[in-house]
């Protein structure tokens, strides 16, 4: 073979395995991002879910010493043992703040693997609980859009708006911004790669028994990214009001998110 013939295969070979050896770094990078090195930091924390309907978190200290004191949750509560890990600043609960707090030019919701589109027509065919992987999408996606548009309403009003069309703008840029998606091969690279999960562009990561979910907890790998981990979808929803509950979160109407 000359050199030019060889020049010439060397320069195709790079066309062809450079994009697709990119693809599978990228697509292996996913893993870290979910799977990332012993945290900073970490705080247990029990939550409890009453026959009534009603939510409390505790750190598991405080729970300890309740039960110490012979005062147990009401007969028939369901207990969720959560984590909460710190890569960012060491403080689990800062970290937690700082990510869903932040102020992004976009957020995407990824409401778990393509199985979960099954709850539509076929809920048999997914592997876990279709009713709370529903109201686990739906409180985690109002959350987070309603953070969002406070957030572009307050850069309305720094604008120059007035509070009608500041309120306006915020609506329609949350809407603009927004979109949920499945965990599949691309949605992994896209992560992997930083396209989405980034400083400017949020990503909330919903991972389940679908997901292979193997314990209950809340992280930040990087900024811009959310994981939320739980064995069951129904720990899943219970840790989404654990978030509201830690960030101090509150509706702007009232809204029942104890169904």
């Amino acid at each position: 073979m000359n050199q030019k013939r060889f020049a010439v295969v060397l320069v195709v070979l790079f066309i062809v395995i450079a994009p697709i050896s990119y693809v599978m770094y990228s697509y292996h990078n996913f893993n870290n991002v979910i799977s990332p090195k012993p945290p900073r930091a970490s705080t247990q924390y029990v939550i409890i879910y009453t026959p009534s309907a009603q939510f409390y978190a505790l750190t598991a200290e405080q729970y300890q010493k309740l039960i110490e004191q012979g005062t147990a949750p009401p007969a028939g509560s369901k207990i969720f043992n959560i984590t909460v890990d710190s890569y960012i600043t060491g403080s689990p609960e800062v970290d937690l703040n700082m990510t869903i707090r932040g102020f992004y030019e976009y957020f995407t919701i990824v409401i778990g693997d393509p199985s979960v589109e099954n709850c539509k027509d076929n809920p048999q065919l997914y592997l876990g609980d279709c009713k709370y992987r529903t109201l686990t999408v739906s409180e985690i996606s109002g959350v987070v859009s309603n953070i969002f548009t406070t957030n572009y309403y307050i850069k309305g009003l720094e604008m120059g708006y007035d509070n009608v069309t500041a309120k306006q703008y915020a609506f329609n840029q949350t809407w603009l911004r927004y979109r949920k998606t499945y965990l599949n091969f691309w949605t992994k690279i896209d992560i992997g790669r930083g396209k989405i999960g980034n400083p400017d562009h949020l990503v909330v990561l919903l991972i389940g028994p679908a997901e292979g979910a193997t314990e209950n907890r809340i992280f930040t790998p990087r900024k811009g990214v959310l994981v939320i981990e739980g064995v069951t979808d129904e720990t899943l929803r219970a840790e989404v009001v654990f978030i509201e509950n830690l960030i101090g979160f509150s509706w702007p109407e009232k809204r029942n998110t104890t169904e």
